[in-house]
């Protein structure tokens, strides 16, 4: 049987959910669509527009940056992450990666409208979401320094 959207969100996002309360989540998840891809599907692209931050809730996907023909794998994401995030912070709207399903993926879409929309007219999601989403761009950026070091030091 197939998880709702509610239930997706509180098992693969339960301190969020539990943050935001039964009536907060409720007002969050008005804001979101389902989108399923299947494994292979690259649906955000480098330095290319994205207008959408994702809440992943089934499967796998890689992420990469690309320079010209290159491509470097930064890292793998399951569920309870979010995309599209720097794009929306940023205000350039641009992707700073790619990202590529690995599996059958299952995502929460929220318009970056709609997420500006929600932060900047509801106090309490504002409170909630905003220090997730800085911890979690501050785990990210210390594991990328980690994996520099590390091919530092392999390569020295």
């Amino acid at each position: 049987m197939e998880q709702t959207t509610n239930d997706a969100f509180c098992t693969h996002f339960p301190t969020l959910a539990e943050e935001l309360g039964p009536v907060n989540t409720a007002t969050f998840l008005k804001g979101v669509t389902v989108l399923e891809l299947p494994a292979g599907r690259k649906f955000i692209r480098h330095r290319m527009p994205v207008d959408s931050t994702y809440f992943m809730v089934a499967g796998t996907v890689e992420v990469s940056v690309e320079d010209g023909q290159k491509s470097t794998l930064l890292g793998v994401l399951g569920p309870g992450q979010w995309l599209g995030e720097v794009s929306a912070l940023s205000g350039e709207l641009m992707a700073s990666a790619t990202i590529t399903t690995q599996t059958p993926a299952r995502f929460l879409r929220m318009r970056h409208q709609m997420l500006e929309d929600l932060i900047t007219t509801n106090q309490t999601v504002a409170t909630v979401l905003l220090p997730h989403l800085v911890l979690m761009l501050s785990d990210r950026l210390r594991k990328s320094y980690q994996r520099e070091a590390s091919l530092a030091q392999a390569q020295a």
